[in-house]
């Protein structure tokens, strides 16, 4: 086992390739099971002419949204704080503060990107399976509009820091009290 060094890349790429992939998958399977359940749940996330059309969130959506919260985050921070621990493993112990906020941030950005470009555009918006069309908006324009899933998420970017540093503080090696 090796220990971190100055020399010691700051993120390992291949650690959040192999991580990421396997928490965007396994949240991919939870978000498109949610879908298929009531797609309604995840109103909050249409474009507005779809939303308006719609009309507000029933309370049986509301409930499942809530609840739904409970696996989604758990999948995610559970995921990223898995991954941490394997990264301090492959140092032989040791992950500093910078490290593990590098690598939690690369793995939300992971997450953010594959959300963007294969739930939203090429999932939602290209090939539009049935299931997410909620009732009485069928052929609206929101459907078509990438743009919109693009500036909906683009606050995410900075945004994402703020949970990457809480992970890092507590995922990281604490200097050893003499």
């Amino acid at each position: 086992m090796s220990t971190q060094t100055s020399h010691s890349p700051i993120i390992s790429w291949r650690r959040a390739l192999l991580d990421g992939t396997v928490m965007n998958s396994t949240l991919s399977v939870l978000i498109y099971s949610s879908l298929a359940i009531n797609a309604e749940m995840w109103l909050q996330d249409y474009p507005p002419d779809i939303k308006a059309a719609f009309g507000p969130k029933s309370k049986k959506a509301q409930i499942q949204s809530m609840i739904l919260t409970i696996p989604f985050f758990g999948i995610l921070l559970g995921g990223v704080i898995w991954s941490n621990r394997k990264l301090r493993e492959e140092n032989g112990g040791a992950l500093t503060f910078k490290a593990a906020f590098w690598h939690t941030y690369a793995l939300f950005a992971y997450f953010w990107l594959f959300d963007l470009t294969i739930l939203d555009w090429l999932i939602g918006v290209t090939l539009k399976p049935s299931f997410m069309v909620l009732p009485g908006t069928e052929g609206m324009a929101g459907y078509d509009d990438y743009a919109f899933h693009l500036t909906a998420s683009l606050p995410a970017i900075p945004l994402m820091a703020i949970p990457a540093l809480i992970v890092a503080f507590f995922v990281r090696s604490k200097p050893a009290i003499p």
